[in-house]
């Protein structure tokens, strides 16, 4: 009885000193656009993992308003382990929408994640995927306006 006794301290002191398994945490997504230009308005921005990826929101979004040119900082907080796509969407006059110019080119600035801007036609998530953590990320992005 003893020695059982013995044993099961031994047991419960040694299972104390096992290294812990870290579970993945949220980290904080920091993006810095350059080039933002005085149009007035918000910058809409989403992170969407590829099953969201032009489909809607995504996981996470943010909206600060553009009062000047030049930088704008967004942060989107707690953002959970995984692959994700940035788009941003400066929207000028408020309405929600991405407009386009009557000549088909976009009427609003815009970015991507990994310099992504595509020549022609949609974006592809594989191109624009960036991986969060359990550090926070930063990115730096230049807004595209015609």
């Amino acid at each position: 009885m003893l020695k059982s006794l013995a044993l099961a301290t031994t047991l419960a002191i040694g299972a104390f000193a096992l290294p812990t398994v870290s579970v993945a945490q949220s980290a904080d997504v920091v993006v810095t656009l350059t080039g933002v230009q005085d149009r007035g308005g918000h910058a809409l921005a989403s992170l969407s993992t590829e099953s969201t990826f032009m489909r809607g929101q995504g996981e996470y979004s943010a909206r600060v308003a553009v009062a000047s040119a030049g930088t704008l900082t967004l942060t989107f907080e707690d953002v959970a382990p995984g692959d994700y796509a940035l788009m941003v969407m400066h929207d000028a006059n408020d309405n929600g929408e991405f407009d386009m110019a009557p000549s088909g080119m976009p009427g609003e600035g815009f970015a991507f994640s990994s310099g992504g801007a595509p020549l022609m036609g949609p974006p592809a998530f594989s191109l624009l995927k960036f991986t969060v953590g359990s550090e926070d990320v930063s990115i730096t992005e230049s807004m595209t306006y015609f």
